[in-house]
């Protein structure tokens, strides 16, 4: 009775003790437990003059060994499996390699995280679904603009969250840490819209336009463009969803407001908008437009809104402009009749921004007619306790 006891409070010492101990610990505490088995029969042999069967004991702690680690390499590599096919779509090889290698850590688990995340807009795609004639020729000119936008993401160690129709939604150090997560965002960003230009002529190649309808290009082709929206602050991220369906994704201000910044794209004529959050975190040196202080719907505190035309490179022209230099004076006047509206001088920020409409390379119409019709506005009607934050009443 003694042999069989002894046989079983071992096993079930050694399997309690060995399923909570990593493999390193394993093979430093098994030969320990081992040898203290031995050392323990031959200490009541000789000196309390005990026998106990030694054989069945020892190999009762084999065995525990064996299906101790039979029972974690089933679970790790269901884990494991679990992992990669929630993010083997979302990010690249290398992270990948990096999340299965933090597995037993907390980098999954939900977390409130400090993120920078995208939103990414087709634009005029009503327009374009309809002109392509067929679901088909529509999917397949879909999929020719993601594929490429999703890998400068992956590439720029960004993790997709998911595809909201011609929409992307992805964000920036989350699951594992990114340095510089906001350069990586703006990278990213700035990368697809130079993509646009060999897009458009792969697009042009690859899609049967046979059913396309007349659009605004001359060979009946639509033509690719997009805005995005970029914001970094601190947001949920873990998994989230039901038993039967769920996912990793992040949720909460940061993330509403990323989406918001990417729908007024349209309302400034701009390609990138970020948020003042993202641009005191931004290291890298960019070509910068302040377009507005805002109050969005939803939202008490106004927030600023920047546009971002490109990396600012001597020598390099920036994306859509023709020169780097006329840029710069441009935005130079543009940003002093900005101070001057600020200011309430609304008289001498007319004067400025009427004469940058009346330029030949004027490189942002749209935003120059808003602040025409506000400081007209204002000098019929002056305001009282201006200070210079315009509400959104909608969210786009």
């Amino acid at each position: 009775m003694a042999d069989i006891l002894a046989i079983i409070l071992i096993a079930f010492v050694i399997i309690f003790i060995y399923s909570r101990l990593s493999l390193l610990l394993l093979s430093i505490v098994f030969p320990i437990s081992f040898f203290g088995i031995m050392y323990a029969n031959y200490y009541l042999l000789f000196t309390e003059l005990v026998i106990l069967n030694s054989i069945f004991p020892l190999a009762s702690a084999f065995v525990a060994l064996l299906g101790t680690l039979a029972v974690n390499y089933m679970f790790e590599t269901r884990q494991k499996d679990m992992i990669k096919g929630k993010f083997a779509t979302k990010v690249s090889a290398s992270v990948m390699e990096d999340i299965l290698n933090h597995a037993d850590s907390d980098a999954l688990d939900g977390a409130e995280k400090e993120i920078t995340v995208f939103f990414s807009d087709v634009r005029g795609f009503t327009n374009i679904s309809e002109a392509m004639g067929n679901a088909k020729s529509l999917i397949k000119f879909m999929n020719e603009i993601m594929e490429p936008m999703t890998e400068i993401i992956i590439d720029e160690k960004g993790t997709v969250d998911k595809y909201i129709g011609d929409a992307i939604m992805a964000y920036w150090n989350a699951p594992l840490e990114v340095d510089n997560h906001a350069d990586r965002a703006v990278c990213a960003s700035l990368r697809q819209l130079h993509q646009l230009k060999s897009l458009n002529e792969t697009l042009r190649t690859n899609i049967d336009y046979t059913n396309v309808i007349e659009m605004s290009d001359k060979n009946n082709i639509p033509i690719v463009d997009i805005g995005i929206g970029l914001n970094s602050g601190i947001a949920i991220v873990g998994e989230m969803g039901s038993s039967m369906r769920s996912d990793y994704t992040a949720i909460g201000d940061p993330i509403n407001l990323g989406a918001r910044l990417e729908s007024l794209c349209k309302y400034y004529n701009s390609r990138l908008n970020i948020s003042n959050f993202t641009k005191e975190m931004l290291k890298g040196d960019y070509i910068y437009r302040f377009l507005d202080l805002v109050r969005v719907k939803g939202k008490i505190e106004p927030i600023e809104i920047w546009q971002i035309h490109d990396f600012d490179r001597e020598g390099e022209e920036p994306i859509f402009y023709e020169s780097r230099e006329k840029l710069l004076i441009e935005l130079e006047q543009y940003h002093k009749a900005i101070d001057l509206y600020k200011a309430e001088k609304f008289s001498d920020a007319l004067v400025i921004f009427k004469e940058l409409n009346a330029q030949e390379n004027k490189s942002n119409l749209k935003i120059c007619d808003i602040y025409v019709d506000r400081c007209e506005h204002y000098i019929e009607m002056p305001p009282k306790d201006f200070d210079g934050v315009f509400v959104h009443t909608t969210k786009g």
